[in-house]
Protein backbone atom coordinates (compact mmCIF):
# COMPACT_ATOMS: atom_id res chain seq x y z
CA UNK A 1 0.00 0.00 0.00
CA UNK A 2 2.82 2.37 0.91
CA UNK A 3 4.62 1.57 -2.34
CA UNK A 4 1.52 2.44 -4.37
CA UNK A 5 1.15 5.77 -2.59
CA UNK A 6 4.82 6.51 -3.00
CA UNK A 7 4.58 5.74 -6.72
CA UNK A 8 1.35 7.72 -7.15
CA UNK A 9 2.58 10.84 -5.37
CA UNK A 10 6.33 10.49 -5.68
CA UNK A 11 6.56 9.90 -9.43
CA UNK A 12 5.07 13.26 -10.48
CA UNK A 13 7.17 15.02 -7.87
CA UNK A 14 10.31 13.28 -9.17
CA UNK A 15 9.44 14.28 -12.75
CA UNK A 16 8.95 17.91 -11.72
CA UNK A 17 12.23 17.94 -9.81
CA UNK A 18 14.12 16.43 -12.75
CA UNK A 19 12.52 18.97 -15.10
CA UNK A 20 13.54 21.81 -12.79
CA UNK A 21 17.11 20.43 -12.54
CA UNK A 22 17.49 20.06 -16.32
CA UNK A 23 15.88 23.46 -16.93
CA UNK A 24 18.33 25.16 -14.57
CA UNK A 25 21.24 23.47 -16.35
CA UNK A 26 20.26 24.05 -19.99
CA UNK A 27 17.53 26.68 -19.77
CA UNK A 28 13.75 26.53 -19.65
CA UNK A 29 13.02 26.96 -23.39
CA UNK A 30 15.29 24.08 -24.40
CA UNK A 31 14.01 21.88 -21.55
CA UNK A 32 10.41 22.48 -22.59
CA UNK A 33 11.26 21.80 -26.24
CA UNK A 34 12.89 18.51 -25.23
CA UNK A 35 9.83 17.64 -23.19
CA UNK A 36 7.52 18.36 -26.14
CA UNK A 37 9.82 16.47 -28.54
CA UNK A 38 8.95 13.22 -26.76
CA UNK A 39 5.47 13.19 -28.32
CA UNK A 40 6.47 12.89 -32.00
CA UNK A 41 9.29 10.48 -31.08
CA UNK A 42 6.80 8.28 -29.21
CA UNK A 43 4.34 8.41 -32.10
CA UNK A 44 7.07 7.42 -34.58
CA UNK A 45 8.13 4.48 -32.41
CA UNK A 46 4.51 3.34 -32.11
CA UNK A 47 4.16 3.54 -35.92
CA UNK A 48 7.31 1.45 -36.34
CA UNK A 49 6.02 -1.09 -33.82
CA UNK A 50 2.76 -1.37 -35.75
CA UNK A 51 4.64 -1.86 -39.02
CA UNK A 52 6.89 -4.47 -37.46
CA UNK A 53 3.89 -6.31 -36.03
CA UNK A 54 2.78 -7.01 -39.60
CA UNK A 55 5.84 -9.26 -39.93
CA UNK A 56 4.26 -11.64 -37.43
CA UNK A 57 1.87 -12.90 -40.12
CA UNK A 58 4.63 -14.13 -42.38
CA UNK A 59 7.17 -15.08 -39.72
CA UNK A 60 8.05 -18.69 -39.01
CA UNK A 61 7.26 -20.32 -35.68
CA UNK A 62 10.90 -19.92 -34.62
CA UNK A 63 11.06 -16.18 -35.35
CA UNK A 64 7.61 -15.30 -33.97
CA UNK A 65 8.49 -15.02 -30.24
CA UNK A 66 11.53 -12.85 -30.99
CA UNK A 67 9.53 -10.50 -33.22
CA UNK A 68 6.63 -10.36 -30.74
CA UNK A 69 9.02 -9.49 -27.93
CA UNK A 70 10.63 -6.77 -30.04
CA UNK A 71 7.25 -5.31 -30.99
CA UNK A 72 6.15 -5.35 -27.34
CA UNK A 73 9.31 -3.54 -26.29
CA UNK A 74 8.94 -0.94 -29.02
CA UNK A 75 5.29 -0.41 -28.11
CA UNK A 76 6.11 0.07 -24.41
CA UNK A 77 8.96 2.41 -25.34
CA UNK A 78 6.64 4.49 -27.52
CA UNK A 79 4.09 4.73 -24.73
CA UNK A 80 6.76 5.84 -22.28
CA UNK A 81 7.90 8.55 -24.69
CA UNK A 82 4.32 9.82 -24.90
CA UNK A 83 4.19 10.32 -21.12
CA UNK A 84 5.66 13.75 -20.44
CA UNK A 85 8.80 13.71 -18.35
CA UNK A 86 12.50 13.05 -18.55
CA UNK A 87 12.48 9.97 -16.32
CA UNK A 88 10.05 8.13 -18.59
CA UNK A 89 12.04 9.25 -21.64
CA UNK A 90 15.24 7.78 -20.21
CA UNK A 91 13.44 4.51 -19.41
CA UNK A 92 12.02 4.51 -22.96
CA UNK A 93 15.50 4.93 -24.45
CA UNK A 94 16.72 1.97 -22.42
CA UNK A 95 13.69 -0.04 -23.58
CA UNK A 96 14.96 0.34 -27.16
CA UNK A 97 18.15 -1.61 -26.32
CA UNK A 98 17.33 -5.26 -27.15
CA UNK A 99 19.10 -6.91 -24.21
CA UNK A 100 17.52 -4.58 -21.65
CA UNK A 101 14.20 -4.91 -23.47
CA UNK A 102 14.26 -8.72 -23.09
CA UNK A 103 15.15 -8.44 -19.42
CA UNK A 104 12.35 -5.98 -18.64
CA UNK A 105 9.74 -7.90 -20.65
CA UNK A 106 10.62 -11.16 -18.90
CA UNK A 107 10.44 -9.55 -15.46
CA UNK A 108 7.21 -7.66 -16.06
CA UNK A 109 5.69 -10.52 -18.05
CA UNK A 110 5.84 -12.90 -15.11
CA UNK A 111 4.52 -10.16 -12.81
CA UNK A 112 1.55 -9.45 -15.11
CA UNK A 113 0.92 -13.14 -15.76
CA UNK A 114 0.67 -13.84 -12.04
CA UNK A 115 -1.98 -11.12 -11.71
CA UNK A 116 -4.02 -11.91 -14.81
CA UNK A 117 -7.61 -12.99 -14.46
CA UNK A 118 -8.09 -16.45 -15.87
CA UNK A 119 -11.16 -16.78 -18.06
CA UNK A 120 -12.75 -20.22 -17.70
CA UNK A 121 -12.58 -22.13 -20.94
CA UNK A 122 -9.60 -20.30 -22.38
CA UNK A 123 -5.94 -21.10 -22.10
CA UNK A 124 -3.48 -18.66 -20.54
CA UNK A 125 -2.76 -17.08 -23.92
CA UNK A 126 -6.24 -17.57 -25.47
CA UNK A 127 -4.99 -19.48 -28.49
CA UNK A 128 -8.31 -21.03 -29.35
CA UNK A 129 -8.45 -23.55 -26.49
CA UNK A 130 -12.14 -23.13 -25.72
CA UNK A 131 -14.89 -25.32 -24.35
CA UNK A 132 -16.71 -27.23 -27.07
CA UNK A 133 -20.50 -27.01 -27.25
CA UNK A 134 -23.42 -25.33 -28.90
CA UNK A 135 -24.10 -21.72 -28.03
CA UNK A 136 -27.37 -20.29 -29.25
CA UNK A 137 -28.11 -16.74 -28.25
CA UNK A 138 -31.04 -16.55 -25.86
CA UNK A 139 -31.40 -20.30 -25.41
CA UNK A 140 -30.20 -22.28 -22.39
CA UNK A 141 -29.02 -25.77 -23.23
CA UNK A 142 -29.02 -27.95 -20.11
CA UNK A 143 -25.98 -30.12 -19.54
CA UNK A 144 -26.02 -33.92 -19.75
CA UNK A 145 -26.44 -34.44 -16.00
CA UNK A 146 -29.93 -32.83 -15.94
CA UNK A 147 -32.82 -35.12 -15.09
CA UNK A 148 -36.28 -35.35 -16.66
CA UNK A 149 -37.86 -32.81 -14.26
CA UNK A 150 -35.76 -30.04 -15.75
CA UNK A 151 -33.40 -29.85 -12.81
CA UNK A 152 -29.69 -29.67 -13.29
CA UNK A 153 -26.96 -30.51 -10.82
CA UNK A 154 -27.47 -27.19 -9.00
CA UNK A 155 -31.25 -26.96 -8.96
CA UNK A 156 -33.90 -25.98 -11.49
CA UNK A 157 -32.72 -24.93 -14.92
CA UNK A 158 -33.35 -21.29 -15.84
CA UNK A 159 -36.09 -20.65 -18.35
CA UNK A 160 -36.27 -17.98 -21.01
CA UNK A 161 -39.54 -16.16 -21.53
CA UNK A 162 -40.19 -14.35 -24.75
Amino acid sequence: MFLRRLLFFGYPLAEILVLWLIATLIGWPIALLLLIAGFPVGAAILRNAAAKSQQLRTASEIERPRIAQSVTGMFLSGLLFLIPGFITDVIAVFMLIPSIQRLIIRATGTWFESRMVRVPGFSAYAQGDFIQGDVIRGVVIPDDSANEQGEGPRGPSPEISS
